[in-house]
């Protein structure tokens, strides 16, 4: 009887090891399931926080100067021969100094040419190129960290978003552009203000709409005047931005402005078959509606951190009304005919491919515009430039390049003959030119250890 006691609870010991073993198997195994359940969640979750922290705001304070400079030799051959005036001797390109300063949020910048100085080498206001205050309000993120937006105000000095040629010369490898600096006279480098926002997709997309207001002093295509405010102008930038190996940028800007017009100039009577001279008189309303537009797009792709290849295009568009009365023998401008039109239309467009080997930058630019603003006569609306830009530098150090440059120009000119008849004429350019250049970049922001 002992020994069947002392048996069965033998068995029942063995029994409840068994049993507890096998629970606690059971256990770990539901443990594991759990874990391996768990585990896409927290990495969905740790993904989740790491896309938020993408977009989180920063408020760092921070100080940025830059020293760029640049000076460049070449020769210039128009027609075949050479011109010895813009030929040979070493010219100043730009001496820029940069700084711009905040914690991300508030910021403050303020920059200068050197290199825009006028002819007799005097200093005017034209070296002023920026003195503005921005602020970047993050005013929204979701809880997802997906989407976020930022509100964008800026006043002051400054260069405004028109084109996908945006920004200042030091800001860019290829900085001289036809369209930009001759169709659109320098773009928008005016007194003004903008407010926009910024719609945050990831840390690598986002799409910002801009208006802004700004005083119209573009002599090119706004006839600035002395009044800096005699003629506000008004726009409007719809922006995409993609970085990452594949970048991407397509901009869409329109600016409604006025354009004045000085008609003090000779005109033909085309009755009376003679030159009348005819002058502004204060109290004629001349001021009309400009309308300016540019569609342009900027893809490449980072092939490697050494190599990359891009193309960038842009259409630009001008519309003008014109001051044209009608007097009793005639319009006031008269293309040779009576009815003259009393609107003025020019375009111009590029493209540009361009690539990124190593310390070498290269790049084709191809370039047409008609006449970007109105002359002394409407016939000289048909004047056009044909352009070639072929470019390549050398970044032999961290701060400075050599850039080697071709350009080819035709510019045909329309005017009238000695019997008011129509005439053309083009001139074709070459110009070979090399260019130093240099740059200074010191950069202080607070990081965690500062604090």
């Amino acid at each position: 009887m002992r020994n069947f006691l002392f048996a069965a609870m033998v068995c029942c010991a063995v029994s409840f090891s068994l049993y507890a073993e096998e629970n606690q198997a059971n256990e770990e195994t539901k443990e594991s399931t759990v874990e391996a359940a768990e585990a896409p969640a927290e990495g969905e979750a740790a993904e989740a926080e790491e896309e938020e922290d993408k977009l989180a705001f920063e408020r760092n304070p921070y100080f940025n100067s830059i020293i760029f400079g640049g000076v460049s030799a070449g020769i210039s051959i128009e027609d075949g021969d050479v011109n010895k005036e813009e030929s040979y001797e070493i010219g100043l390109d730009n001496l820029i100094l940069d700084f711009k300063g905040g914690d991300r949020m508030f910021n403050g910048r303020a920059m200068v040419d050197l290199g825009s100085a006028d002819d007799e080498g005097k200093l005017t206001l034209d070296v002023i190129k920026n003195v503005s205050f921005r602020m970047q309000h993050p005013s929204f993120r979701n809880a997802a960290g997906t989407f976020g937006l930022d509100v964008n105000f800026e006043a002051g000095l400054f260069s405004m978003p028109f084109g996908i040629e945006n920004g200042y010369d030091h800001e860019v490898a290829f900085a001289n552009s036809a369209i930009k600096d001759d169709f659109f006279g320098g773009a928008f480098n005016d007194f003004g203000v903008s407010l926009g926002v910024d719609l945050i997709f990831s840390k690598e997309s986002d799409l910002a709409v801009t208006l802004f207001a700004f005083n119209g002093g573009n002599e090119t295509v706004l006839d600035g005047e002395e009044n800096l405010f005699r003629a506000p102008a008004f726009g409007v930038d719809l922006r995409f931005n993609k970085t990452g190996d594949f970048y991407a940028t397509a901009a869409a800007s329109i600016v409604v402005g006025k354009a004045y017009r000085n008609y003090g100039f000779d005109v033909y009577n085309f009755e009376e078959d003679e030159i009348a001279s005819y002058k502004n008189g204060e109290s004629l309303d001349q001021d009309k509606n400009n309308v300016l537009m540019a569609i342009g797009a900027d893809l490449g792709y980072n092939v490697s951190d050494d190599i990359s290849v891009g193309f960038k295009a842009e259409f630009g568009l001008a519309h003008r009304a014109l001051y044209n009365p009608d007097f009793e023998n005639g319009k006031l401008i008269s293309d040779g005919v009576k009815d003259a039109d009393s609107s003025l239309t020019s375009w111009g467009l590029f493209a540009m491919p361009y690539a990124t080997l190593w310390d070498v930058d290269m790049m084709a630019r191809v370039s047409y515009f008609k006449a970007p603003f109105f002359a002394d006569n409407v016939v000289s609306k048909d004047d056009s430039n044909l352009g070639v830009n072929i470019a390549v530098i050398y970044n032999f150090c961290d701060y400075a390049g050599i850039e080697l440059d071709y350009d080819f120009n035709k510019t045909t000119f329309h005017g009238y003959g000695e019997k008011n008849e129509t005439v053309s004429e083009s001139l074709n350019t070459h110009a070979i030119t090399l260019a130093l250049s240099g740059a200074f970049d010191f950069l202080w922001e607070e990081t965690k250890e500062d604090k």
